[in-house]
Order: C-alpha cells, then sequence, then structure tokens
C-alpha cells in the first residue's frame, strides 16, 4: 500500500466546532502532519468565504475545494479551478425550484470575479428560513432574478423541509435526467434541511482530484474524512475513507473505519492512523 501524502478534511461536523474554529488538539497534531509532508487539505460545501474563516484557525497555509467540489482556491485565495452553470443549465433548474415554491440561491466565486458572494431568487416568495439566511449574510449577498446573471454560478441550494426537499431532488432528476445531482443534509443546530444542486459531474472528489493531480498524488495517497453522504464520492475514491463517528451512519457503511466524534477531537484518531500507516510502509 502506498504512503499516505494527502489529507482531505471536510468542514462541519469534521473539522469545524462551534465559532468556525479547531480544537486546540486537533490544530496541533494536523500542524505536526503537515510538516511531515502530509499535504492537509479541506474539502466542503462551503463557500470560499466562510471557507477562510477555518483555513485561518488552522494557522497554516491550506488548498480548499469548496462549493462541493466546483471550486478549488489556493492559500493565496486564486482560483485553481472552477466549474459554473451554463445559462441554460442555470434556467432549467430555477423553473423547478419555482414551480416547488422553493427559492433558489446561486452561489459564485466572487473573490476572484468581485460582487456578492450569493444571489437569492426573489421570484417567489421567501420562506422564513431564507429570510434568515439572507439576513445573517446579507453584507455579501442580494436578492434578485438568477436567470438574468451571467453564467457564473457554481452551485445552487435551498432550505426547507426534508419532505419539500426531497419532491424538489425527485422533479430536478426527472426533468433533466444526468444533468444535476442533488444532494440533501440537515441543517446542523436547526430543524431545516439544506439541499444542494449541482452539475452532475460535481463531487467532492471531483474538485479534490484537481488538487491531487496539482501535486502529482494518486487516489491510493489519499485519506479522506468526512460526516454526510455529500463525502461520500471522495471516500469511495481514495485510498483511505474515514467517517466521523457523529456522521450519518449510512456512511459508516463505505469507510475504512470510524474515528471518534468531531467535537471530541476525533481527528486526532485519524492522524494516528496516518503516521503508523506511513511508519511501516517506510520500514
Amino acid at each position: 500500500m502506498p504512503p499516505i501524502k494527502m489529507l482531505a478534511l471536510d468542514l462541519d461536523g469534521t473539522l469545524a466546532v462551534d465559532n468556525n474554529q479547531v480544537l486546540p488538539a486537533t490544530r496541533s497534531a494536523l500542524q505536526k502532519l503537515h510538516e511531515t509532508g502530509v499535504e492537509v487539505v479541506i474539502v466542503t460545501g462551503r463557500r470560499y468565504r466562510t471557507t477562510k474563516f477555518v483555513m485561518k484557525s488552522l494557522g497554516f497555509d491550506v488548498y480548499a475545494v469548496c462549493n462541493g467540489g466546483a471550486l478549488v482556491k489556493t492559500p493565496n485565495a486564486e482560483t485553481h479551478h472552477e466549474t459554473t452553470y451554463s445559462l441554460s443549465q442555470l434556467a432549467d433548474v430555477v423553473s423547478v425550484a419555482r414551480e416547488s415554491k422553493l427559492a433558489l440561491i446561486g452561489q459564485r466565486d466572487a473573490d476572484d470575479r468581485g460582487g456578492p458572494d450569493f444571489i437569492i431568487d426573489n421570484a417567489i416568495p421567501w420562506s422564513d428560513v431564507i429570510h434568515g439566511y439572507f439576513d445573517s449574510n446579507k453584507a455579501w449577498g442580494i436578492k434578485g432574478d438568477i436567470r438574468a446573471q451571467a453564467p457564473e454560478f457554481l452551485v445552487t441550494a435551498t432550505f426547507g423541509d426534508e419532505q419539500q426537499l426531497k419532491m424538489l431532488c425527485s422533479d430536478i432528476h426527472r426533468s433533466f435526467p444526468q444533468t444535476f445531482e442533488t444532494i440533501t443534509v440537515p441543517q446542523l443546530g436547526t430543524d431545516n434541511w439544506y439541499c444542494e444542486i449541482s452539475l452532475a459531474n460535481i463531487t467532492k472528489w471531483h474538485g479534490l482530484s484537481k488538487l491531487a493531480s496539482l501535486f502529482g498524488i494518486g487516489p491510493a495517497n489519499i485519506c479522506a474524512v468526512g460526516d454526510q453522504l455529500n463525502d461520500l464520492p471522495m471516500l469511495k475514491e481514495v485510498g483511505h475513507g474515514v467517517a466521523m463517528g457523529n456522521g450519518d451512519e449510512a456512511l459508516h457503511a463505505h469507510a475504512k473505519f470510524v474515528c471518534g466524534n468531531h467535537d471530541e477531537d476525533g481527528i486526532l484518531d485519524v492522524v494516528e492512523y496516518i503516521h503508523k500507516h506511513n511508519k511501516q510502509i517506510a520500514q
């Protein structure tokens, strides 16, 4: 088995705890792992601006895959890779969402282009949770007809109850088979659910594979850690897929092993595993 040369970490429910912090023991262990030559990278569904909060908490330079794999950023905030919707693809998914009475959020790479991080479709009334999302993030977003924007959206998303979002996903897949991929996960700390709609080829593995190619690292050299089903594509592709103890039980079945909980330094189990694996390879 080849050595592990890259550790890919999901954020919410995996690396990050309250207030975008990293637990001190976890931060120290990752710093030491990084110093041994293992590239530590972030792979998240978050947009880049909020990903940067956790990157800063780590205390050393890292690459980041954001927006579920559609965007790859360097430690210097440069865009290494991005995949965006075409205008026709955007019109298709907006039409289904409007029929479902769900306002879509279009996420952009504002650091590369300037302007807002996101635009929320205001052609239909907003739910309370959409209002809350906008109010909490209004410094970085605007409202408007997202169909009128340039083709620069990385992903679209919305919030709702679980049944609403599952119906939306079903309608999208029925209307546009093999065009879009959807993932629905609970919004941590609330009763709401979050649905993300990406182009069919965009997964966390899509973005992580771009970083692996940049560093000349193969899938067998990567350890990836996550807690939700949107982490499944990268866990299935890498040589060492790890699920968090607090994660979705369906993900556990696909993992090489299950580590501790994210808020109890569960990542330390992974770091120890990497050290032992690489030491064994070196002997």
